[in-house]
């Protein structure tokens, strides 16, 4: 199997649903992972917290938030185990998170071994 990363990208007031909403998503969540897990395909996941920074350039210019624009965050991720892109792709259009409008990416991770012929 290989490894894909899986990037959840939402707009910055995921974080405004109400505590109900907020449960009802996370047992969402819970129980696609448990799917992917019966199936093979989980190998790690965490939802992300909406502080953090971007640093860029030569310069090594600090700004506040993770955010992609200004109305959008990377608010979680997973790794996913998959035979193929085509179906790391089909397993990620199973995340709860796209009901609520939100986009995901989902990225091949390159192993160190292939990438150097280690």
């Amino acid at each position: 199997m290989k490894e894909f990363l899986m990037l959840i990208r939402e707009n910055i007031n995921y974080g405004s649903l109400t505590a109900q909403e907020m449960q009802e998503d996370i047992e969402k969540h819970m129980q696609w992972v448990e799917s992917l897990i019966e199936k093979g395909h989980f190998k790690e996941g965490n939802p992300l917290d909406a502080e953090g920074c971007c640093i860029r350039g030569k310069e090594r210019i600090v700004t506040d938030g993770p955010f992609i624009e200004t109305k959008e965050c990377i608010s979680g991720f997973y790794f996913l185990l998959a035979s193929s892109l085509d179906e790391a792709r089909e397993i990620a259009k199973g995340c709860p998170s796209l009901e609520l409008g939100a986009m995901v990416e989902v990225r091949p991770i390159i192993a160190a071994d292939e990438e150097y012929g280690g």
